[in-house]
């Protein structure tokens, strides 16, 4: 599965990307730890995808919210959070929203 989501297309990744989100969300929504919530196998085919991802989860992020900071961490190499936001979650949403702005993922 993972070679088929490196060459698939832009369009065929938002599909997939938008099935392993709403999977991810039915499956772990009564979940209240952030880690059962990453470990779950949809969060982390979703890490598989690549850089390609990045785009997908800001938007999904600025959308419908959600716990994607994990795998933006991981798939950006970066961490845009102040330590002194930790644990506040609208913050943590903005400033991951600004970084995507700054580096041309959103708009």
């Amino acid at each position: 599965m993972q070679q088929q989501i490196k060459t698939a297309t832009p369009t065929a990744l938002a599909i997939r990307f938008r099935a392993l989100a709403d999977q991810w969300r039915r499956e772990t929504g009564a979940l209240s730890s952030i880690s059962q919530k990453a470990a779950h196998p949809a969060y982390q085919e979703i890490i598989g995808m690549g850089p390609a991802a990045i785009p997908l989860l800001l938007r999904e992020l600025q959308e419908k919210g959600g716990h994607w900071f994990a795998a933006l961490r991981v798939l950006s190499g970066e961490n845009p959070v102040p330590q002194e936001y930790a644990g506040r979650i609208p913050k943590i949403t903005e400033c991951w929203l600004e970084w995507g702005r700054a580096k041309g993922y959103i708009d």
